[in-house]
């Protein structure tokens, strides 16, 4: 469920009504319940009609055909800052589990952020690295970690860029212009809970290079590693929380089509043309639009104004009307 981070400018009373599904919560002085018990059903393929054509399709997928990357060259960019003593035994796992199940059949070069005076450096081999005398120093932000990993990377080319860090503190980081160009695609390990935020710089990086964000390394390299296949007519967009999403050009006529689905359906093609879309393309930012507007979404192309009175809501009305007749 979505979590309460920072309450501004929010009054509630011993009278406000929360409601999840349609059913009252119980009454409490947080914004929301942690999580909301799940119905049992069974998994099923559900999809999605775009308006541009083709469909979005999700079919459940098993734990047993997950699959680990083989022959892929891996750079994973260990946080140093301070903060992660505290994740010091989530970092030993995580080492353990990559020297494990990953080290024999990839190659995996180590980046180890610094902050001055201290100087980041390159590991070529992660094997030599021995996290037990790692020294966390300092405070850096993801943006600055990932600017050390390029500067350090030189020519050197990846499959996928793994970053280990904290949940950090969105509060202390600088907003920066500076766009990140990963030379693949970012996925972000945060040991201890995800980051509430991210600066603007990292999540292009992210979302730019087709990576994501987990708290789990199993779960993260389960989905650099699985790339089912449904056949020509279809492309895969992500495999996930044991389903695989398509992009197919044919409907399948025994997939469910609920409205429900639809919203997380369409977040999905959302995240995917993200990778590729380019600000003079018109036909593809309308498209991102029809479906944000539709569905209630936040993309990185759309925004969420709320509006709390009528006057507000009519102003916004006209100068809707006004931008389309131009």
């Amino acid at each position: 469920m979505p979590t309460l981070n920072e309450k501004r400018n929010v009054y509630w009373t011993n009278g406000t009504q929360r409601k999840i599904n349609g059913k009252t919560a119980s009454a409490q002085d947080q914004w929301l319940p942690n999580a909301v018990s799940a119905a049992k059903a069974q998994p099923s393929t559900h999809q999605l009609t775009l308006p541009s054509g083709g469909s979005i399709l999700a079919k459940p997928f098993a734990q047993k055909d997950y699959k680990l990357p083989q022959g892929k060259r891996i750079a994973v960019v260990l946080d140093e800052s301070y903060s992660m003593n505290d994740r010091r035994q989530d970092v030993e796992k995580t080492f353990q589990w990559l020297q494990g199940n990953i080290l024999n059949k990839n190659q995996v070069d180590l980046y180890l952020t610094a902050s001055t005076p201290v100087q980041p450096k390159k590991v070529v081999g992660i094997k030599q690295f021995d996290v037990a005398k790692a020294t966390f120093y300092g405070m850096l932000e993801p943006r600055q970690m990932l600017q050390q990993f390029q500067t350090l990377r030189q020519d050197s080319t990846y499959d996928a860029v793994l970053l280990i860090t904290d949940p950090g503190s969105y509060e202390l980081t600088e907003n920066s212009k500076t766009a990140l160009a990963m030379p693949a695609p970012l996925w972000v390990l945060h040991l201890g809970g995800l980051q509430p935020a991210y600066d603007d710089a990292t999540l292009e990086a992210i979302q730019s290079s087709g990576g994501s964000i987990d708290t789990d390394v199993k779960e993260v390299m389960h989905r650099i590693g699985t790339q089912p296949s449904l056949g020509n007519g279809t492309s895969l967009l992500s495999v996930v929380d044991d389903y695989a999403w398509y992009l197919s050009q044919k409907p399948n006529p025994s997939a469910n089509t609920d409205e429900a689905f639809a919203p997380i359906a369409a977040r999905q093609w959302v995240t995917q043309v993200s990778q590729s879309i380019k600000p003079d393309r018109l036909k593809d930012l309308d498209a991102v639009h029809v479906l944000a507007k539709r569905y209630k979404l936040v993309t990185p192309y759309s925004s969420m104004i709320v509006l709390v009175n009528d006057r507000q809501k009519t102003r916004s009305e006209k100068k809707q009307k006004k931008a389309r007749s131009l």
